[in-house]
């Protein structure tokens, strides 16, 4: 499979269940680029889409046009239509209102591992490593200086996480891919281990931000917070830390 061919079917289909697909994925750091910006892209408008209206508001919509139907027949529509039509518009309104507190009121860990487990799920079977280039990069986008780079790291992007903004990697550890994100400019108030859906997490505030690791088993995240407030940090800042 070419880069031509991948991009058409990543139009049609942004998972790529084709095996194909997957390993040319595997060798091309542009199509894998291209991959992620579709899966954060797919993802922002998964996010968008899942918020629930508030109780009994199809109910409400259906009352008012009724209302404006039957004061339209009885020949006060151009009175009462346009009391219907600002009721309706109170509606959308606090529909608006209703979504935005429905994205701010999740925590961290519902929103990551919301995140992990939707559009950017397929990135967990990338095993090739990306250049630490692309890493820091990646990171110095969203502001941050790396100290160093870990290794093995399969995937990467700038990925926004409901409010938050995050660098979102994935680093296989022991046959088990590792989900790794950064959350730039939100500090955690200490280090907090949680479980959703299944998975396992930690997350830890690094320097500026938050570190958030999400995988089946915890057994990887000690190593893993080690070398990323190295990375963060620097060994000196890690070691003075730690006596």
């Amino acid at each position: 499979m070419d880069c031509l061919e991948l991009r058409r079917q990543l139009g049609t289909d942004p998972r790529l269940a084709d095996p194909a697909a997957r390993a040319h994925l595997d060798a091309c750091p542009g199509c894998r680029d291209a991959y992620g910006r579709a899966q954060a892209f797919d993802a922002r408008i998964a996010q968008a889409l899942a918020i629930g209206v508030p109780e009994g508001f199809a109910d409400r919509v259906l009352l008012a046009q009724l209302t404006a139907e039957r004061q339209r027949a009885s020949g006060r529509g151009m009175r009462y239509g346009w009391i219907a039509l600002a009721a309706a518009a109170t509606l959308v309104v606090a529909v608006g209102i209703a979504r935005r507190q429905g994205v701010v009121g999740q925590s961290l860990p519902d929103l990551v591992v919301a995140h992990v487990n939707g559009e950017e799920r397929p990135a967990l079977e990338l095993r090739a490593p990306v250049p630490s280039a692309d890493v820091a990069h990646a990171f110095a986008d969203r502001g941050v200086t790396l100290a160093s780079v870990p290794p093995d790291v399969s995937y990467v992007q700038k990925c926004p996480v409901g409010s938050y903004k995050s660098v979102h990697m994935v680093m296989p550890r022991d046959n088990e891919a590792v989900s790794v994100l950064y959350i730039t400019r939100y500090r955690a108030p200490g280090v907090t281990n949680f479980e959703r859906d299944g998975l396992r997490g930690r997350e830890v505030p690094i320097a500026d931000g938050t570190l958030v690791m999400v995988a089946a088993n915890t057994a990887p995240f000690d190593g893993l917070e080690h070398a990323w407030r190295d990375a963060l940090q620097g060994p000196a800042q890690t070691a003075a830390g730690s006596r």
